[in-house]
């Protein structure tokens, strides 16, 4: 062996130890057996909160497992980044706590894996213990990819000091007297807004595209289907939309969206912390929120004498209405303990793991038993809870995040006039549209 060789073979030797080490990171280091890995993307302080609480309630009821809760913060709804990195890498979680409305994008791009023949091995009935409407978005093309976490609901809250201060009797917002029109809030809304010498608004009624009152609110509203099945086409520029995108024209207008905007600014500056509202501070009269905020104003304006009432309908006599979105459990393709996993979800998403999540949160349940539990749901939250039977979701469709991102865009533009609703709609179709017509045909049971 001459020296040159001799030498290529130490060097090769010496460096074996680090080539094997960059090989097993790369591979992915061995699992242990009784590890659950659970990422989350709902990541604030209360919900961490609640999770971890379920996690100890799990692993006293199932020594035999340990679960590792990692936070995975997301850029937007439906942003695939880390688990399409983990996906691909070999590195999976076990399981994950993602938005519901999510479920078909990611089940369409082959990131989950079906439950159904878990569910079928070991509880086969399971699937009748959710609220249907969450069954729906928990599903892809007739199979269940997620099971149901939590849910919610949306309705009007409004302060009967400022409305009485207006001249307005609180009394005829009662849930009693049915949904009002949506005409007939906006008036109501008007006269309660007062503005300073230089004409800013010291006050206002309603500002009907904040908060939840976006483009989903309104346009189920209006009877918005999203999609069309037998065309496999979405459905953006659907009379619904039209006229709901007509409608923040008509109020951008109205109100002064610019106006509205320093308002906005006065009473709810970027980065202000989660008591500084509008509402919340006695500066809006009615907003349109949901059951989660209940918790807020316990916690930041106790004495706030608020009501509770149905979201407008477009004609007075119309029935209630409200929707409702929520999280589920995903197990990720290439799930290292897919039985641990399992019993996991179903624990958390089971009445156990719901109960605690449900107290905590201030969330509604999806678990059907639970939604006439008092002490799980006390107070207002009975209000929510009694909208289920007739609450509507979002149809489930592969591309519902982008659906959903390009109307925000379509919102903003109108409301700053920069677009028509007609023109601001057809460029969601046109940016939309391409994206799905690679999942046809698609059906949505």
């Amino acid at each position: 062996m001459n020296a040159q060789h001799y030498l290529r073979t130490a060097c090769f030797i010496m460096l074996l130890p680090l080539l094997l080490a960059l090989l097993i990171t790369a591979c992915g280091s061995p699992r242990d057996a009784h590890e659950v890995v659970f990422w989350t993307s709902v990541n604030d302080d209360i919900d961490i909160n609640a999770q971890k609480q379920i996690v100890a309630e799990f692993e006293k009821a199932n020594p035999d497992l340990h679960v590792n809760l990692v936070s995975v913060p997301t850029q937007f709804t439906g942003d695939a980044t880390s688990l399409i990195t983990a996906v691909r890498g070999g590195t999976a979680p076990d399981v994950y706590l993602i938005d519901r409305f999510t479920v078909s994008q990611f089940a369409a791009i082959g990131l989950l894996t079906d439950l159904s023949p878990l569910i079928v091995r070991h509880n086969p009935t399971l699937p009748r213990q959710y609220l249907p409407f969450a069954i729906q978005e928990a599903s892809y093309q007739g199979q269940l990819y997620a099971l149901p976490m939590d849910t919610d609901a949306r309705a009007v809250y409004y302060n009967k000091d400022l409305l009485r201060q207006a001249g307005i009797d609180p009394g005829i917002l009662e849930p009693s007297k049915g949904p009002m029109s949506v005409n007939e809030m906006m008036q109501l809304g008007l006269k309660m807004n007062k503005t300073d010498a230089q004409g800013n608004y010291t006050e206002l009624g309603i500002i009907p595209w904040d908060g939840q009152g976006f483009h989903a609110t309104w346009g189920l509203a209006f009877g918005a289907r999203f999609f069309h099945p037998q065309a496999c086409q979405v459905t953006p520029t659907e009379p619904a939309f039209m006229k709901t995108f007509q409608s923040f024209a008509q109020w951008a207008k109205k109100l002064n969206y610019a106006r509205v905007d320093v308002f906005k600014a006065t009473y709810q500056p970027p980065n202000a912390p989660p008591s500084q509202t509008p509402f919340l501070t006695g500066h809006l009269g009615m907003m349109i929120g949901g059951n989660w905020d209940i918790a807020s104003l316990q916690q930041y304006a106790p004495r706030l004498n608020y009501g509770l009432t149905y979201l407008p309908v477009p004609n007075k006599g119309d029935k209630p209405f409200t929707w409702s979105g929520g999280f589920g459990l995903v197990m990720p393709t290439g799930a290292s303990n897919v039985e641990g996993g399992y019993r996991f979800m179903k624990f958390m998403s089971g009445p156990e793991g719901q109960r605690v999540y449900t107290k905590v949160t201030g969330h509604l349940p999806t678990w059907t038993a639970l939604l006439s539990d008092r002490q799980v749901l006390p107070g207002n939250q009975q209000f929510f809870a009694r909208m289920m039977p007739f609450s509507e979701n979002r149809p489930p469709l592969p591309v519902g995040a982008q659906f959903s991102d390009a109307m925000d865009a379509a919102q903003q533009g109108v409301l700053l006039g920069k677009e028509t609703p007609e023109q601001a709609l057809q460029q969601v179709y046109n940016r939309v549209q391409p994206q799905m017509q690679q999942y046809c045909p698609y059906h949505i049971d």
